[in-house]
């Protein structure tokens, strides 16, 4: 019988589920739709010269960092081991997992809402609306890098990313899933818990129109993944090693 721990893990796990799919799904409408921009472009001198202009663009840059940071803080913050120590004396360890993801959902969610675009100054701007085929390259790549950042995550076992398989092993009286991966697995996901920082940082330099906000939102977030992803050549040997494993596989199934 299902215990009421592992039923309130469980609504958990599915709000993860819907909030990440969602709150994900709005990042990427957000970064991949192409600016079109009616005024000139102003140059950056102009910013500096008009008082109005400039008070406004900071305000906007100083405005956006304050939700960029929550995100960043939020997502740093709860991998401690004193908020893990904290679900497990609550007894929502098998949420943790869940309830990460959902404070991440809700993060980006209140960053989306209340961004603010300072378009006085863009650092690049290419008209895509005189030429589909310009339209259609930069959505195709932000489509193309979404797709390998997804099939990144299903294989790197997805329902346990979301907070599902934790519930499911639990009520059939299993180990936690991590306790069934090899010590190489454990440490690479250690140090890498999503996949593609080349998809990742496509998504969020690969624009037509590069305002202060943007490049702000593309700097933050590029550094942050830089420095949280510490991969080393060990990694790097064990994720060979897999993929030669795994077309090996596929070689024999083909034969």
């Amino acid at each position: 019988m299902v215990s009421i721990r592992q039923a309130i893990s469980f609504v958990l796990s599915l709000l993860s589920f819907i909030s990440v799919f969602y709150s994900v799904g709005k990042l990427a409408v957000f970064l991949a739709t192409p600016v079109q921009l009616d005024l000139k472009h102003i140059l950056f001198q102009s910013v500096l010269d008009d008082r109005n202009l400039l008070k406004a663009t900071t305000f906007s840059l100083l405005f956006n960092s304050v939700w960029i940071i929550l995100f960043v803080l939020q997502h740093s913050a709860m991998k401690s081991h004193a908020v893990k120590s904290l679900w497990r004396k609550l007894g929502l360890e098998l949420a943790e997992r869940s309830i990460y993801n959902v404070a991440s959902a809700y993060c980006l969610l209140l960053l989306l809402k209340n961004w603010k675009t300072a378009q006085s100054y863009q650092l690049w701007h290419i008209d895509v609306r005189s030429s589909s085929t310009l339209w259609w390259t930069f959505v195709s790549a932000h489509v193309i890098s979404w797709i390998v950042i997804y099939g990144g995550s299903l294989l790197m076992d997805l329902p346990e990313l979301i907070g599902l398989k934790q519930i499911y092993y639990d009520i059939n009286d299993l180990a936690p899933p991590m306790s069934y991966k090899s010590r190489e697995l454990k440490n690479f996901y250690a140090r890498l818990r999503h996949p593609s920082f080349v998809g990742l940082s496509v998504v969020l330099w690969i624009t037509n129109s590069m305002s202060l906000d943007r490049l702000l939102l593309a700097v933050i977030w590029t550094v942050y993944m830089y420095l949280s992803w510490n991969t080393n050549k060990t990694d790097l040997e064990y994720h060979k090693y897999q993929l030669g494993r795994k077309k090996t596989e596929l070689t024999g199934v083909t034969k």
